[in-house]
């Protein structure tokens, strides 16, 4: 279903115009293929589809199946095992796609030097790769990311995405939480106070973790280990991850009329190896910074050697991230590797491949040749065979969508979900609302007082157009911001709708 449209209205004219399909050749391999890869499950990737839209997985360049779609939802492998959900709830399977934890959490996460965050009901806890459990569930979060060490929020998880796209993110993901956090030891017990933010400074298996207390006089960033201790003291305002061998940080000063921030680098020993000097820095790219002081810009390596000795009006990056082109005195000149300035080089841009124009699909067209169909004022869903797999007998219903199908249950004034096999079932949960189109920056109209009454009204007149196009579509209201005017919802793709 399409939930990721931009946020804003589309004329005619664009929709009529072919997508323009960006193939990324020159992004790293990352060595995809060999033996070490393979082992991990790095050279797999999740794979949907079938009737039920059931997913699986397949090899990451090839787009060979390898293991089959046998799972309703399916996350990236780590350290060998992959999150998988079976009838609501997940386990992990190998990369041979045998099951090996079985599946009882609400939601799993990837492994991380042996452990994963699992969430059971409203907390969150730790298993280990052998299948146990090791931190029941008790914590908003309990993100592993050293060790044994967690990074841990008390109370209870927050949701931050549909139910489908729900994932418990790793801690270079995190983000998205927020909220004082403390380091928390599977062995130890706690190991700092619960009043700290924390960021990444390593990727991968970090040493040192970010670290501010927010209960401080002054919550300043500093680098902490993995026993809670100070590997750096506190000093930065603001931080940023490894990336060249070098992390951007700042500080705040007060000048006599502003306040602006002073900008420098520290090594991965956290030592400070480009001075607080600077208005402000990129991050290392390509071996690169992109620098500006006093309203000019640069180039600064990683040694803190200005390219071509100076700085310029403006400075741009080319398509892989490298120094290619300055502006001297309102002229723009490319720029070598050894600093010399010459004619802008042509940049060549990443190959494009022209799609197939889309073709609108009705409402009540699912993927797969699935359709929606009523009987006498009842909704089920009937196989591209003539094969009934969901016999008509609700209100409304969506197509299926990673193995379920949502119908209204008006006993629990809910959406709740129906198996393959035609059977409701108990997880995942029910949801107080449900639509097949949802766009950013706008919102169902209102069609009742009560919202679960106002999502079925909704999907009924979704459906009811699909069925006969002299029916009025429901419509999208925007938000007013970002989001203006009304939408009317006549086909699943809105590109190229009638």
């Amino acid at each position: 279903m399409p939930r990721f449209l931009a946020n804003r209205i589309w004329s005619r004219e664009w929709f009529r115009v072919p997508l323009l399909v960006i193939s990324l050749s020159s992004m790293p391999s990352h060595g995809f293929g060999t033996d070490d890869v393979v082992a991990s499950g790095k050279a797999m990737v999740p794979s949907c589809g079938g009737i039920f839209d059931l997913c699986g997985y397949s090899d990451r360049q090839s787009g060979k199946e390898l293991i089959p779609k046998a799972f309703e939802r399916t996350m990236l492998f780590s350290e060998g095992l992959a999150a998988v959900r079976m009838n609501g709830l997940f386990g992990y399977v190998n990369t041979a796609g045998k099951i090996v934890i079985e599946p009882r959490f609400d939601l799993a996460g990837p492994f991380h030097e042996g452990f994963a965050e699992i969430l059971v009901g409203q907390h969150t806890g730790v298993v280990s790769e052998s299948g146990k459990v090791v931190l029941e569930p008790q914590f908003g979060r309990s993100t592993p990311i050293m060790g044994d060490v967690l990074i841990v929020r008390k109370g209870q998880y927050r949701t931050k995405r549909p139910p489908e796209m729900e994932e418990l993110e790793p801690f270079d993901l995190l983000y998205a939480d927020y909220g004082p956090m403390g380091l928390y030891s599977l062995s130890k017990g706690w190991l700092t106070a619960y009043t700290y933010e924390f960021k990444p400074f390593e990727r991968g298996r970090p040493n040192y973790v970010w670290a501010r207390d927010l209960g401080a006089k002054q919550p300043r960033f500093g680098l902490m280990n993995n026993k809670g201790e100070w590997k750096v003291e506190p000093a930065f305002d603001s931080v940023q991850s490894l990336h060249d061998g070098r992390a951007v940080v700042s500080i705040k000063v007060e000048d006599a009329e502003t306040r602006r921030g002073h900008w420098g680098a520290v090594d991965p020993q956290g030592k400070l190896v480009i001075p607080l000097a600077y208005d402000w820095l990129s991050y290392w790219d390509q071996g690169y910074s992109v620098v500006r002081l006093n309203g000019e810009e640069g180039f600064l390596d990683t040694g803190g050697d200005l390219l071509g000795g100076k700085f310029f009006q403006r400075v741009e990056r080319d398509l892989q991230g490298k120094p290619l082109k300055v502006q001297l005195d309102g002229k723009w000149f490319g720029i070598t590797a050894d600093g010399r300035l010459v004619d802008v080089p042509e940049e060549k841009p990443f190959p494009l491949r022209i799609s197939e124009p889309l073709v609108p699909s009705k409402n009540t067209q699912c993927k797969s040749g699935v359709s929606i169909v009523p009987n006498d004022g009842a909704w089920g869903l009937q196989g591209p065979d003539g094969r009934m797999l969901v016999e008509p007998g609700f209100e409304a219903i969506s197509c299926f969508s990673r193995g379920v199908t949502w119908v209204p249950d008006v006993s629990k004034n809910a959406w709740c979900p129906i198996g393959p096999d035609g059977k409701a079932r108990n997880k995942p949960d029910c949801r107080p609302t449900y639509y097949e189109f949802e766009l950013p920056h706008y919102y169902p109209e209102k069609l009742n007082p009560d919202p679960f009454r106002s999502s079925v009204l909704w999907m009924q007149a979704y459906l009811k157009h699909g069925v006969d196009p002299s029916y009025p579509p429901p419509k999208l209201i925007g938000d007013g911001i970002q989001g203006t005017g009304t939408i009317s919802v006549s086909c699943r793709e809105m590109i190229g709708c009638d």
